[in-house]
């Protein structure tokens, strides 16, 4: 069997405000000198994932556009 590849998968329409509840929730922002690197790294992973979500948005919004 296939794996599936990210060009796959259909991402559901994204609504604009779970991107502004996530940017609240994980903001981009500097790591904390104090943090650790496992710290950095989590936040790194969940920051990825929005910024993932806003480029797919993005491309959702073009598309629409385009089709009209």
């Amino acid at each position: 069997m296939k794996q599936k590849t990210i060009e796959d998968v259909k991402i559901p329409a994204i609504p604009k405000d779970l991107l502004d509840a996530l940017d609240v929730l994980f903001p981009e922002k500097t790591p904390d000198i104090n943090m650790e690197y496992k710290e950095i790294c989590f936040r790194s992973g969940q920051r990825s994932v929005v910024r993932f979500l806003h480029d797919k948005h993005k491309e959702q919004s073009e598309n629409i556009l385009e089709d009209k």
